[in-house]
């Protein structure tokens, strides 16, 4: 026997517990005990032994109380963070010529000036966000942007925009990942990837409906003296602030702290994560934490994965009116035709999710999406110009696969770790390289290209995501080729000796 199968088997002799039938709540948390909290899975299905009922009825619960409010925050995020696309294609770019975002890149530089604090302060967001709790800290960021947004329709200046929009992503930092961490700690691995994206689309689908509304408030131009773009700032801030309050009343806290749970349900959902990843109980994101997970390669192959990504849904977000435009769509065609695309992913994504936690199969479904990527960007920039319809349906293609593959890459990383801090730490590194995406659009996309079809940003999109297709290919036979090690005994994976990762 090796040293290193002698190391596997104490682990294993140490925390094995021979499995048993549990009949009720005291046998699960008397199996706890047997295995000194140390939570080795042992069992089948993180729900074996408990009533089938009980547990339908208790996710239904959380689903609930937890995914829908989460929903329309990061809608109404969603909203802010891109409708200055829809302000300023808005009245015949009144916009463009009250602020002077014609000259030079100071569009491209006030959409990329967000992702700059939005960046910075994800990690310091997430220690706010265990400190404080989901309700105050999510709620109070959410209020606050709010009132950024409104404060948008009364400027005079580009300088003064560029600053709003820095401090609107200051704000925003705290809702993505603190999103994704509170759905991790709610959820076992094989739920994740079907409630992240019950989360996302459920913001993409109605947001995706922001460009009609945008429309349709761009038609009050002149009222009291305003022009159209500046209503859909003060209005949308309104909404903002309103969906802000809602959060201090419907937002619920971790598990451990969730007063809408009984005693008994809260210790059923402890058990369901100590089961399948043993890591239900908090433990503090320190400096030492903070540097041992910042040297592993994995995060950061998935946080460029995410970028990769986030770049073509952000450059379509800022760009696609002026990308319609440009295939002979009207200036009012170019807002109208900005919602479908976004609003039919939902049901293809809802879908491939579905069956990725299912499957516990995630390589396949991300590079299918990335293929779809790339093939709808090549279609919408590079058939010609009497093509439009076909052309059209490569934006259909792009945003389906870009919008898919959002939540698809979220959960797969939060899937291939273990502990909470690390879960924390992940969160805010993958939407920090988010982040990164978005400011890739605003430098790539670049203004004096618009009547060229954007060639630079188009070019890097589809290089970046043939990157996502091998890299994906490369994490399936790494974590494969890893769980076979794992099972012959020759090491043990994230600390635990059951754990494995769905490749």
């Amino acid at each position: 026997m090796t040293a290193q199968q002698s190391i596997r088997k104490d682990s294993v002799d140490k925390f094995t517990v021979v499995a048993k039938h549990i009949d009720s709540l005291e046998d699960a948390r008397d199996t706890d005990l047997e295995v000194n909290d140390c939570a080795v899975r042992t069992y089948g299905d993180v729900d074996e032994g408990f009533d089938p009922k009980v547990i339908k009825a208790l996710v239904r619960k959380i689903d609930l109380r937890v995914i829908p409010i989460l929903a329309l925050m990061y809608c109404i995020s969603l909203i802010d963070r891109t409708n200055l696309s829809m302000a300023r294609a808005a009245n015949n770019k009144a916009m463009n010529k009250e602020l002077g975002l014609y000259v030079g890149n100071r569009y491209s530089l006030a959409t990329m000036i967000f992702f700059v604090p939005y960046i910075i302060l994800e990690i310091p967001s997430q220690i706010g966000l265990r400190y404080f709790g989901p309700k105050i800290w999510l709620s109070l960021s959410c209020f606050l942007w709010g009132l950024v947004m409104m404060c948008f329709g009364f400027i005079n200046s580009w300088q003064a925009l560029v600053g709003l929009r820095a401090l609107l992503g200051a704000f925003e930092s705290t809702l993505f990942p603190g999103a994704a961490y509170l759905i991790a700690c709610w959820y076992p691995r094989k739920q994740m990837a079907t409630r992240n994206t019950a989360f996302y689309f459920g913001s993409t689908a109605i947001g995706g409906l922001s460009s009609i509304l945008a429309w349709g408030i761009s038609q009050m131009h002149g009222t009291a003296g305003k022009s159209g773009w500046r209503w859909i700032f003060i209005l949308e801030g309104v909404m903002t602030m309103c969906i802000g309050i809602l959060g201090f009343i419907f937002l619920h806290e971790f598990p451990d702290r969730a007063k809408f749970l009984t005693v008994e349900e809260k210790e059923i959902v402890r058990t369901r994560i100590e089961r399948d990843r043993g890591d239900a109980q908090p433990d503090p994101l320190t400096l030492a934490k903070l540097g041992q997970y910042a040297i592993e390669p994995q995060p950061w192959i998935f946080g460029i994965m995410f970028a990769a990504t986030t770049l073509s849904a952000y450059s379509m977000a800022f760009f696609l009116p002026t990308i319609l435009q440009g295939m002979g769509f009207s200036n009012m065609l170019s807002q109208l035709l900005y919602a479908p695309p976004k609003v039919w992913a939902i049901f293809p994504g809802m879908f491939l999710a579905y069956w990725c936690d299912k499957s516990r199969q995630r390589a396949a479904f991300v590079i299918f999406n990335a293929t779809l990527l790339v093939v709808g960007t090549l279609m919408f920039s590079q058939l010609e110009n009497d093509q439009k319809e076909a052309r059209y349906a490569g934006v259909f293609l792009a945003f389906g696969g870009a919008t898919m593959n959002v939540p698809l890459i979220i959960s797969w990383t939060q899937t291939s770790i273990r502990s909470q801090s690390k879960r924390a730490f992940t969160a805010a590194l993958m939407v920090a390289w988010g982040g990164i995406g978005g400011i890739l659009a605003g430098l790539l996309f670049l203004e004096k290209e618009a009547k060229r079809g954007y060639p630079t940003g188009i070019w890097t999109t589809v290089g970046l995501n043939i990157f996502v297709i091998v890299a994906a290919g490369g994490f399936k036979l790494w974590f494969t080729r890893q769980n076979r090690r794992a099972d012959a005994g020759e090491i043990i994976l994230q600390d635990h000796p059951a754990f494995r990762y769905q490749a």
